[in-house]
């Protein structure tokens, strides 16, 4: 494998199930945060209280499709920086994906019938993929590797694909 193949390959990262998180994150508070079931916007708002933020970084047309990146956390650090990729086969049928706005996506989908998810899987990412490159940005922090988190929602079979940066100091300013 040659050099560029290996930095592909790094930033591409392994894809865990979450059975085999354990093996790969010892941090018990991490993997909590990581195994997060249910929706992470309301752990997020119980564990930063008033000043919980959820900002929106971009929400409208991406490539043939649409893209939706937040982050959620306090005013002033975020915790998680998340992208939403909604196909536009999906947009087609479900136009309202393309206008969220100030609420999580969760919170969104909670309120619609024929809804469903498939298992987390997770890696640790380095600086180099994407979208770690695109959190780091935002939280002004050094090059390193990153929790993601990743999933499909379907809705009505259309699908729409979940990542979820998990962010330096994640739960830290209240006890996690």
């Amino acid at each position: 494998m040659n050099d560029t193949a290996t930095t592909s390959a790094a930033a591409e990262g392994m894809w865990l199930p979450a059975h085999a998180l354990n093996c790969y994150e010892c941090d018990a508070s991490v993997r909590a945060w990581l195994m997060t079931q249910g929706l992470l916007t309301e752990r997020v708002r119980a564990q930063c209280g008033a000043e919980f933020f959820l900002r929106v970084v971009h929400e409208g047309p991406a490539g043939s499709g649409h893209l939706r990146a937040i982050e959620l956390g306090t005013r002033t650090t975020p915790w998680i920086y998340a992208e939403t990729q909604v196909p536009a086969a999906t947009l087609a049928r479900h136009p309202w994906l393309g206008e969220i706005g100030g609420v999580s996506l969760g919170e969104k989908l909670a309120g619609h019938d024929g809804v469903t998810r498939t298992d987390y899987q997770f890696a640790r990412l380095t600086p180099d993929a994407p979208i770690v490159a695109r959190a780091l940005a935002r939280i002004d922090a050094a090059a390193q590797p990153l929790w993601v988190r990743r999933f499909q929602f379907f809705v009505e079979g259309a699908p729409l694909t979940v990542q979820e940066v998990f962010v330096l100091g994640l739960g830290r300013s209240r006890a996690a």
